[in-house]
């Protein structure tokens, strides 16, 4: 039973909600502040904290309320660190740069999060190449640079005479380590597991655990998962040797508490005017297909009260990763297993929610793959679809129309010299946009984006029509972006209280192209 100071602060958060809903970022800020004193222990209430942080930049120096909270945040596992990089890294850059790179805070969040900054970058870049050449940094400082460099896949561009002293290297001190560890993964070295066990005691025990050992249980996982045949004649095959390469996203931490519920209970608060009535309830089957490195089959393992998944991707090495993250969180509800979605029979069993997304636009037939799907689910079940939009992603088709003319490859320096040529065209509002895209900040993200094996992109017509071959019922959008997009839909179409007219949603996108940037991401429920 809630405790009255509890109610006091649940009050405060829907304060906060309704204020962030009207654009009033500053007093939502301080009501959801309010109910964090009054309720510290409650979940949820760090959960709101963090999507309302994430818009903030600061300036230093601010209140110690609020680096308190964003302290406690870091740590807390009803927050995404990911969410906090922007208030973080503007209060800390907003500091001289040697005081940057001592900030508690920003060296926390360089451990355990990828940081989106390109002036952050730079300056990594910078302290880096002085700790190479022998300037004098704090091992603290020196160990967070390098896990942020782990974190990227060694994205940085780096110099042919940084080059070649990194292959001088040979480390025998834990500062040499933590600088070659700025450069290249410790588990490359010959001796990498005696190197883990004497930094095991020391100050770069996690530097040893994240670029040694972990990398080598990957690894061991991976080999112990039966092999599965992919479809002959199709994109799979070339996918999976991308995914094999690099297993994507290479995530740190995730949100891990959830007010966990039935699939019926969310799909209601997120879409109170659909038709969800007979929705099953009970211990949910759910699938999760095209899983890569476990993020979203560990967040439906967590949502959804008692749920049993199976988790299925082409990538033994994505899976491996998905593995390994799944044990150190101590979750046991999840089966992983590599499958094609094509493969006929690949898929045991039948399920109550398909979770699709960002799969289907990686087939060389999407619809056909759609169709697999929707053949495994029960009557009246759910599916959470994404599918890129062909709007949304102008950005991406410019930046391949440049990566085409340079003829670049899907390799570590072809992606460093891509980064480069886009950033060396600011004024072009599209590659401006690609450069403060998430995925540009990383290896394996740059090479999703911009240099995919295979992939679709959609207008809402064909959607609309594709979910109407398939006889499913469109329910409703889910947006990333605090509201402003389904706000701009009600005041162009208030007569629509449900938000599931898909033509006029491309009214709106038509209007406002980059409604969509990220995905189209929607759920639709199967006919009774």
């Amino acid at each position: 039973m809630a405790t009255p100071q509890e109610g006091i602060a649940r009050s405060h958060a829907r304060l906060a909600a309704r204020q962030q809903a009207e654009s009033a970022f500053g007093p939502a800020l301080e009501s959801i502040a309010t109910a964090l004193r009054l309720a510290p222990g409650l979940d949820a209430l760090w959960a709101q904290f963090s999507e309302l942080i994430r818009f903030f930049n600061f300036r230093h120096p601010v209140d110690g309320w609020l680096r308190e909270l964003l302290g406690r945040a870091l740590e807390h596992p009803a927050v995404d660190p990911g969410n906090l990089v922007r208030p973080i890294c503007s209060l800390a850059l907003s500091r001289p740069p040697e005081e940057a790179l001592r900030d508690p805070l920003l060296l926390r969040l360089l451990e355990d999060a990828l940081i989106r900054d390109a002036a952050l970058e730079a300056l990594l870049v910078q302290a880096r190449r002085s700790a190479l050449e022998g300037g004098e940094l704090p091992l603290a400082t020196l160990a967070a640079i390098a896990h942020q460099c782990f974190n990227t896949e060694y994205l940085f561009d780096e110099s042919e005479d940084e080059a070649a002293r990194v292959e001088r290297l040979r480390p025998a001190t834990p500062r040499e380590c933590a600088v070659y560890a700025c450069y290249r993964p410790l588990h490359r070295l010959m001796d990498a597991q005696r190197i883990a066990a004497e930094l095991a005691q020391g100050p770069l025990a996690s530097l040893a655990r994240r670029q040694i050992l972990e990398p080598l249980e990957e690894r061991r996982l991976r080999e112990s998962l039966p092999r599965a045949p992919v479809a002959p004649g199709s994109a799979s095959p070339a996918v999976q040797a991308q995914y094999e390469e690099h297993p994507y996203p290479r995530w740190l931490r995730t949100q891990t508490r959830f007010d966990a519920a039935p699939p019926a209970e969310l799909l209601r608060e997120l879409f109170p005017h659909a038709a969800l009535d007979g929705l099953p309830g009970g211990t949910p089957r759910v699938l999760v297909a095209g899983c890569g490195t476990g993020q979203n089959a560990i967040a439906c393992a967590l949502r959804f009260r008692g749920a049993r998944v199976l988790a299925i991707d082409l990538s033994l090495a994505s899976l491996g990763y998905a593995l390994r993250k799944t044990r150190e969180l101590g979750l046991d509800g999840i089966d992983y297993r590599q499958a094609d979605l094509l493969v006929p029979g690949a898929i045991p069993g039948r399920f109550d929610l398909i979770e699709a997304s960002g799969v289907l636009h990686h087939l060389s037939d999407p619809f056909a793959g759609w169709q697999a799907l929707a053949a495994r689910l029960e009557p009246g079940g759910l599916m959470r679809v994404g599918l890129y939009s062909r709007a949304g992603r102008r950005n991406v088709a410019r930046a391949r129309e440049l990566i085409a003319a340079e003829r670049l490859a899907p390799t570590p320096d072809g992606i460093r010299r891509c980064r480069a040529a886009i950033r060396a065209q600011p004024q072009d509002p599209l590659l401006a946009s690609i450069a403060r895209n998430e995925d540009f900040f990383s290896m394996s993200g740059c090479r999703d984006l911009l240099f995919h094996v295979q992939e679709s992109a959609f207008e809402l017509p064909q959607i609309a029509g594709m979910i109407a071959r398939l006889g499913f019922t469109f329910l409703g959008f889910e947006f990333p972006d605090g509201g402003a997009t389904a706000a701009a839909y009600r005041a162009r179409f208030p007569a629509d209280r449900a938000l599931a007219d898909l033509g006029h949603w491309h009214a709106l996108e038509q209007e406002r192209p980059d409604s969509f940037a990220r995905m189209y991401q929607f759920w639709v429920r199967a006919p009774r």
